[in-house]
């Protein structure tokens, strides 16, 4: 595994110590903080190894400094970086476990150089088993992802964008979103274009064309095959009908952003 090691001046044993001990493991150790002696603070540390995370130099990162906590919240500034401050082995294994922890901060403040080694091998040697690997993607991120979709409907919406905002692979994405809502991205973006256009299309005097633009097809042409095939009537028709039914949306969406608006205001 690649692993991104610092230290500032007051974890600096406790670093060479687990560099050897990594190195000697057959992991890769890159140490972030071999620059200028005099430029070794926490920030510039933590900015570093963050960096190395976000951009995939390094897999994991461990971080041993005075100021732990203000290393974790600076770290956890940074996309794609889930840091804490743990102390013991339960909480660096769970970390990784649970919650895909990828950067170990530990206080330099009275931690010895082999309880360095032990907390690290435990995070180094977790492995991620999140929920989603069985349920899909978390409520609440899975309600990030839908409401950007409802909020940008008249977009592009590629796959690339929505799995930068779970923070996942495209393929991983695709899985995981069709697991948690029975539908490919792809499908559900058209699904909840059909649902807003719907919605326009009571209004009094829509024109269809207007509609279709407006939740992001091309043309009316296109729009009209797509509302076709899902509604099973066009969307002239559907306008006639004085039978229309509310739009199908998601239970396990819905849900997911009842449940996200719900901890928000509670103060989570």
């Amino acid at each position: 595994m690649r692993i991104g090691i610092g230290s500032d001046h007051s974890g600096s044993e406790c670093k060479e110590r687990l560099k050897g001990r990594l190195t000697g493991q057959g992991h890769t150790a890159e140490d972030v903080s071999m620059g200028d002696r005099q430029r070794i603070d926490y920030q510039s540390i933590t900015g570093e190894l963050s960096s190395a995370i976000y951009t995939g130099r390094v897999e994991r990162g461990v971080l041993i400094c005075s100021r732990a906590i203000g290393a974790c919240v600076m770290a956890n500034k940074h996309p794609g970086v889930r840091a804490a401050l743990c102390d013991d082995l339960n909480s660096a294994r769970q970390g990784v476990q649970d919650d895909g922890m990828n950067i170990l901060v530990m206080s330099a403040c009275g931690l010895t150089p082999d309880w360095a080694c032990e907390v690290a091998g435990a995070f180094i040697f977790a492995k991620y088993l999140p929920a989603e690997q069985a349920l899909g993607i978390p409520p609440r991120r899975l309600a990030r992802i839908v409401e950007h979709i409802r909020k940008n409907l008249d977009t592009p919406l590629a796959v690339g964008t929505l799995s930068k905002i779970a923070e996942m692979s495209q393929s991983h994405f695709s899985k995981m979103f069709k697991l948690s809502t029975g539908l490919a991205p792809h499908q559900f973006v058209l699904q909840e274009r059909i649902n807003r256009s719907k919605e326009l299309l009571r209004q009094d005097d829509a024109k269809i064309v207007e509609v279709a633009l407006e939740v992001g097809f091309e043309n009316q042409a296109h729009f009209t095959t797509v509302f076709g095939n899902l509604v099973g009537m066009t969307p002239r028709q559907f306008q006639r009908s004085s039978d229309y039914e509310p739009p199908v949306m998601y239970g396990p969406p819905v849900q997911a952003v009842q449940s996200w608006h719900q901890h928000t205001y509670e103060g989570r």
